[in-house]
């Protein structure tokens, strides 16, 4: 008689956890935090969070005003920019290029703005025969094709809140008239804008007007990428219905 299977130990560290809840409580927040806010976003009693907080004083992760609200502390600052200076774009980038490529059949590439051009700061090729392609370090005008939409309306301030959940912009025929693509913003750390996630492909075999389970696809892909690179809660509600730029810019 064959045993079954256990189920695997649950490792996750009950302390940890709650470290780490009441620590990012404090990402988005804009001022300081009592605990009655604290408990808000956690989930966790008062009192629970004052026992941490007595550890986070302690070695400057945290500090307690006058008031006896919270703030993050020189520590948290220190970390923080420990992470700045060894972060690199591309070990989180390529790997989300490459899964999409895999997963969709399609190239991808990743835009970002300069001045008035697109870069393309990384790319992935399909493994089609015939597929279309793109260099990185390539630089192009900002046009009409789906990542020049996407650079020119979320980098303005403000504009994210303004699409109305609606983040996938397509086109198609724009410098190529056999090739199509969608692309979707990107944000990091703050929320803030960083790049255009771009699917593209043949015409004939990728439509991205009525495929809207590719498109579910990029703004998944889209909000992974951003939560990974410090974006939070900014594509709460999304949809993959398309966005309309200039309609968007005419209707404001």
């Amino acid at each position: 008689m064959s045993k079954e299977k256990e189920a695997p130990p649950d490792r996750i560290v009950l302390g940890a956890e709650r470290s780490l809840a009441i620590l990012s409580a404090f990402i988005d927040a804009p001022e300081s935090l009592g605990l009655k806010e604290l408990e808000a976003r956690t989930g966790l009693f008062k009192s629970v969070i004052c026992r941490y907080m007595l550890s986070f004083i302690k070695h400057g992760y945290v500090v307690q005003r006058q008031d006896n609200s919270y703030q993050l502390g020189p520590k948290a600052f220190q970390l923080g920019k420990a992470f700045e200076q060894k972060f690199n774009y591309a070990d989180f980038i390529l790997p989300a290029l490459q899964k999409m490529v895999k997963e969709t059949g399609e190239s991808a590439a990743f835009y970002i703005r300069q001045l008035d051009k697109r870069l393309c700061l990384y790319a992935a090729e399909s493994a089609e025969s015939v597929k279309a392609t793109v260099k990185a370090g390539s630089l192009f005008e900002i046009d009409k094709t789906s990542s020049s939409q996407v650079l020119r309306f979320f980098s303005v301030p403000g504009n994210a809140a303004r699409s109305d959940g609606r983040y996938v912009c397509i086109s198609a025929g724009i410098n190529n008239p056999l090739s199509s693509s969608m692309s979707a913003p990107v944000f990091g750390a703050g929320n803030a804008f960083i790049g255009a996630l771009t699917i593209f492909g043949l015409s004939l075999r990728f439509d991205p007007a009525t495929s809207e389970l590719m498109r579910a696809k990029l703004l998944a892909f889209a909000q992974e990428l951003s939560a990974q690179l410090g974006a939070h809660g900014i594509y709460q509600n999304a949809t993959s219905e398309i966005f309309d730029e200039l309609a968007s810019a005419q209707a404001a």
